[in-house]
């Protein structure tokens, strides 16, 4: 998946979630960083903690070296690449 889908994946998945339901596929392809869309960075943690359970059933842990790249949305992308290329056997090892 390449980068430009995996924006349109986190607008798909932003507009699903009350704190960010008013968020569109434009917005975050101008946004260059979560708070261009309104999201504070304990938000973005809760999003991520949400992305997770939706996709990985709850099997796939935070860490510590994601915190880094929260800021900026190409950052949060790579996260969400990171968190879907997780193999749920690995996950729950």
């Amino acid at each position: 998946m390449s980068t430009d889908d995996y924006r349109k994946k986190l607008a798909d998945f932003l507009r699903t979630q009350p704190t960010t339901e008013g968020v569109t596929h434009e917005d975050v392809v101008k946004a260059t960083t979560r708070d261009e869309l309104g999201i504070s960075s304990l938000g973005v943690i809760l999003l991520l903690v949400t992305y997770i359970k939706e996709h990985k059933n709850d099997c796939v842990q935070l860490k510590p070296e994601w915190v880094s790249r929260l800021h900026d949305i190409d950052g949060i992308t790579s996260v969400l690449r990171e968190i879907d290329e997780t193999d749920l056997a690995q996950a729950t090892a």
